[in-house]
């Protein structure tokens, strides 16, 4: 009886790991399938997005630059070059080139134009998809199995000679950067990068305090011109360019200059210093100085031109050279 019932048991036991085994196997096998397609994914990703602000700007114009920084990740065993490029889609309000920033507070709202560009120079605008500008992009080469960082120059420029409502103003901007990479030092084109489906989205805003006051926009210098003596007058005329808001009192002073004697300006040069008057009119009868004898008027939101008289009277010069002097504008509202 013993020795016919030993043996069963242990043949019933035995087969059970066998399937256990093979399922083993059967998922190891599944996961070196998997684990290629997963090492040719490359990715890259929007690190940190600036806030572009242009500070407390005025209708003379300002600009701002900020930085865009990104990471990308190269899973494979071989060196790869990675073309990344970027575009900024504004949100609210809309537009590009000129972009607006917005000033909620005002009824009707105000706008406020602006640009955005590739490089410091202010020449190759930075589009947003479809608005056919040139592609802004990077390139990024990386070692194999490597992480890398990389940065884009953003600059913005808010043109002068706007007149708005002074406040706030903010621009709301999605940016999005594309990337596309092969093998080797070669990187792909500007084009094939930009119409990448990969894709790293980040919010980004611009902002400006706006200040709808007066500023100086040009003054020319007075250049008497080249004399063999000085046995007569010379005369000549200059330029003195200011913008106000409309309804804005201003007024312009002129001081005496660097080299003034008891107030008197005089140039200097290798012979000591010669003498000359400014004037506000064309007679030149109503010297044009400090008060009470400054140019005054009122604003009307428009470029306005005052013109400064010039004479140097007759005398003598002790030597020949480059006479000059440094008269300092300035402009009360």
């Amino acid at each position: 009886m013993n020795t016919t019932s030993w043996p069963a048991p242990a043949c019933v036991r035995r087969p059970a790991p066998f399937p256990r085994r093979l399922l083993a196997l059967a998922l190891c096998a599944l996961c070196a399938w998997l684990l290629p397609a997963a090492a040719r994914a490359q990715t890259c990703w929007i690190n940190s997005s600036p806030t572009l602000s242009f500070g407390s700007a005025n209708a003379s114009g300002a600009t701002g630059n900020g930085t865009l920084t990104f990471i990308c990740n190269n899973y494979t065993h071989a060196t790869l070059s990675h073309r990344v490029c970027l575009t900024m889609n504004p949100n609210t309000p809309g537009g590009v080139a000129p972009r607006r920033m917005i000033n909620w507070s005002v009824t009707p709202n105000a706008y406020l134009d602006y640009d955005l560009y590739a490089n410091p120079s202010h020449t190759q605008l930075l589009g947003a998809d479809g608005s056919g500008h040139p592609v802004f992009s990077t390139v990024l080469t990386m070692t194999a199995d490597g992480q890398a960082s990389g940065s884009m120059q953003i600059h913005a420029r808010l043109p002068a000679g706007q007149t708005v409502a002074a406040g706030n103003y903010v621009s709301q901007i999605t940016s999005v950067l594309r990337f596309a990479s092969q093998a080797g030092g070669t990187a792909p084109s500007p084009e094939q990068c930009a119409a990448s489906g990969s894709a790293s989205t980040h919010y980004t805003e611009v902002r400006t305090s706006f200040a709808n006051s007066c500023y100086i926009s040009t003054a020319t210098d007075l250049d008497f011109g080249t004399v063999t003596r000085l046995s007569s007058a010379r005369e000549q005329t200059s330029a003195i360019s200011l913008h106000c808001p409309a309804g804005t009192a201003w007024r312009v002073a002129l001081d005496n200059g660097s080299h003034a004697s008891g107030g008197n300006r005089r140039m200097a040069g290798p012979g000591g210093h010669i003498g000359y008057e400014l004037y506000r009119d064309s007679a030149r009868t109503q010297a044009w100085s400090t008060s009470p004898n400054d140019r005054t008027g009122t604003g009307d939101n428009s470029v306005q031109t005052l013109v400064v008289y010039g004479r140097v009277p007759a005398q003598a010069v002790a030597a020949p050279g480059t006479y000059s002097d440094t008269v300092t504008v300035t402009l009360t509202y």
